[in-house]
């Protein structure tokens, strides 16, 4: 897994690359967290994701409930086919704000 971040006008994107699981999930959920601590909107690029497991789906749950408890907003950005499958998979596609 490879990750970049960016922060513009209280908005944290977070743009990740290769594969993401359980011995790499605690890493982002630690940048993850901070962002949105930080900012009003945390946004997950996943267009270059090429594998997601279900830490990795627990991390993003967890994001989503934190935002909206926070009244702030956690987006996930142009999935790839198989960060969508899996959403899709377990009956979160729905779930998350995608855009």
């Amino acid at each position: 897994m490879q990750f970049s971040q960016n922060i513009t006008d209280n908005k944290a994107t977070i743009t990740l690359e290769g594969e993401i699981d359980l011995e790499k999930t605690e890493e982002l959920r630690e940048q993850a967290m901070q962002c949105l601590d930080n900012n009003q909107e945390l946004e997950f690029g996943m267009s270059k994701v090429e594998y997601i497991d279900s830490s990795t789906v627990s991390v993003m749950i967890e994001l989503h409930q934190k935002a909206e408890e926070d009244s702030k907003l956690f987006t996930i950005n142009n999935p790839s086919e198989q960060v969508s499958s899996v959403l899709k998979m377990a009956k979160l596609f729905e779930f998350f704000k995608i855009t």
